[in-house]
């Protein structure tokens, strides 16, 4: 069926294109105007258009705009003959070609930048690394101003969510509003804040356990005094990891309170208090040391301990200074060091500096 299809499909073909030629031919001997067929035309300057008349023409230069049309056709026509007939310019030169580096860009630059303000906060904090926390719970700042703890003012512990804040902020917090840190209601009566600690304490939180032991040392929420409890529950937070209740356990220890005397065992728990640089510990393992004759070793540890701005030792290291123990004496640095302690209230430190230093 194809092959017989071949030759009435060429055909078709050639009478299409014969009648399209034809039409074309018709198109060229009629008026583009009127459509007229006149033995002679006015053929446009341009060449797409034809005339029987001059009115023919007047009206497509002039109604339909093709005067425009006509001007702007053969300055195409002679643009293009023109650009035919030029001579072909000679080749461009080729681009010289630069082997190396490329340049610094500007994002370079500011990458670069960047980089240097990274390394300089990084030499920042090694030259003043963040305290290290005594536990997850306290930090090393209060959670609620931010603001370093002062190792001389004891801290407010807060009972339902076993945290402490300073005592300026806990005099700031409303006795009636829930807790800014964990959100629980305020309690009521003494009852209710031990039922709370206990509940931590059964959980086995070193800080709820440390606190109970300092209520059970001071006779507070309620509770008869018993140092013999406080030493137990110290001894329990103490094998938890909590500095505190090595400081107060070694404490009890050197005085005799509720457990044997042993010095021994009070300087040992001090000396891992003070590994957890807990400045007062580093003040105690200074005394101990001293009065063992290592006065050189004692300075080391109260400048540690002075440098958390422990005003005890403050005053030690001054006396040290002062008075040439473990160190050649030096009254300036003694002086300065008294100054340091007497600005924060202490009272020997003010003597001191009344009787050797008089205004």
């Amino acid at each position: 069926m194809p092959e017989d299809d071949a030759p009435w499909r060429k055909k078709q073909i050639e009478y299409e294109e014969k009648k399209a030629r034809a039409k074309a031919l018709r198109l060229r001997l009629t008026c583009t105007i009127c459509g007229a067929r006149p033995k002679t035309l006015l053929n446009c300057p341009c060449g797409t258009t034809q005339y029987c008349s001059v009115d023919c023409q007047r009206i497509d230069w002039r109604d339909r705009g093709h005067r425009a049309a006509c001007k702007k056709i053969r300055n195409e026509r002679a643009a293009e003959a023109a650009r035919a007939e030029a001579p072909t310019p000679p080749p461009s030169p080729p681009k010289e070609v630069f082997y190396g580096p490329a340049p610094r860009s500007h994002a370079d630059e500011v990458r670069a930048r960047i980089t240097a303000e990274h390394e300089a906060a990084r030499f920042r904090r090694e030259a003043n690394p963040e305290p290290e926390p005594e536990s997850a719970r306290f930090g090393s700042r209060c959670p609620v101003c931010l603001e370093d703890w002062d190792v001389n003012a004891p801290r407010v512990f807060r009972t339902c969510c076993c945290r402490s804040v300073c005592q300026s902020c806990e005099g700031k917090i409303p006795f009636n509003q829930p807790c800014p840190l964990c959100r629980s209601p305020p309690t009521k009566d003494d009852a209710e804040d031990l039922a709370r600690l206990r509940r931590h304490v059964e959980n086995g939180v070193s800080e709820a356990i440390d606190f109970l032991g300092k209520c059970y040392g001071e006779g507070n929420l309620g509770l008869l005094q018993s140092d013999k409890k406080a030493a137990k529950l110290y001894k329990r937070a103490a094998e938890l990891g909590n500095a505190e209740a090595m400081v107060n356990l070694g404490t009890l220890y050197v005085l005799g309170q509720g457990v044997k005397l042993d010095r021994a065992k009070a300087k040992n728990l001090w000396q891992h208090a003070a590994t957890r640089a807990h400045p007062v510990a580093q003040c105690h393992i200074g005394h101990v040391l001293r009065q063992d004759g290592k006065a050189d070793e004692a300075i080391g540890l109260y400048k540690l301990s002075a440098a958390q701005g422990y005003t005890q030792a403050e005053h030690s290291l001054a006396i040290c200074y002062h008075f040439g123990i473990g160190v050649p004496g030096d009254f300036e640095e003694a002086r300065r060091w008294y100054t340091r302690a007497a600005a924060k209230g202490f009272e020997d430190a003010k003597a001191a500096l009344a009787l050797h230093w008089p205004a």
